[in-house]
């Protein structure tokens, strides 16, 4: 005889970056703990990595997770957890004045709602940008993949490690005749393309990164020791983890 299971019920969002419709459920025991094993690791690649699969395990509705932008997948885990575990956390801020003794002191406890934390857009924000000529590039979002390879900054270089980054990122390059898919040509022709650009032109592409959507919520809060007032805004996942 089989044992009767819990049916969980069922909730929709809509994900930031496409507004599609998306089904999913609250998290399990084996979801939470499976997070609070990732969460004790203190590894960033480690709970990224079960975030992806805690959404996968969650999901009601097809969704491929390894092509989800990363700011969906943020926005997305939250919205799990604010269904699943509850909406609203305690988080302790710190005053930006050194206190030296009086530093426990100056410590604020605030309950911050995951569902005021949202996806903004930057009005001045491009994926499709002119380089020279006729010739253009269009970029996509980076992914959780991408996002890991960010955190674990694997290149001592920094240069070399954006353009690894952008590389990731690039959808195609555009001429008046031809569209050129990255995932069809070889890495290192669009690493010699974006070696090739003058620093004009590479910054128009890092300005695809500074202006991208970021999950994020606003806070305020005042140091009960000196009485400054801090406006911040808590930005991407970790803060929330």
């Amino acid at each position: 005889m089989t044992l009767p299971m819990n049916a969980t019920p069922v909730y929709t969002l809509e994900i930031p970056s496409t507004k599609k419709s998306f089904k999913y459920r609250p998290f399990v025991v084996k979801d939470e703990k499976a997070l609070l094993i990732a969460q004790q690791s203190e590894s960033i690649g480690v709970m990224l990595d079960t975030v992806k699969e805690v959404i996968k395990s969650c999901a009601k509705s097809d969704i491929d997770v390894e092509k989800l932008a990363s700011f969906d997948v943020e926005y997305i885990f939250l919205q799990m957890r604010a269904q699943s575990v509850g909406e609203i956390v305690e988080l302790v801020f710190s005053c930006d004045i050194d206190h030296g003794e009086d530093n426990e002191k100056a410590k604020v406890v605030k309950q911050i709602n995951l569902l005021d934390a949202k996806v903004e857009f930057s009005e001045s924000h491009q994926s499709k940008i002119s380089l020279f000529e006729n010739v253009g590039i269009a970029m996509k979002y980076p992914n959780i993949e991408t996002l890991k390879k960010l955190e674990a900054q694997l290149s001592e270089n920094e240069i070399d490690q954006a353009i690894d980054i952008m590389v990731d990122c690039i959808d195609y390059i555009y001429d008046d005749e031809e569209v050129f898919q990255i995932s069809e040509q070889p890495k290192q022709d669009a690493v010699d393309f974006l070696n090739n650009l003058t620093s004009e032109q590479f910054t128009r592409i890092q300005k695809f990164f500074r202006t991208m959507p970021q999950l994020r919520v606003y806070v305020d809060y005042t140091c009960p020791v000196c009485g400054r007032e801090h406006e911040k805004y808590m930005e991407g996942l970790a803060s929330f983890f």
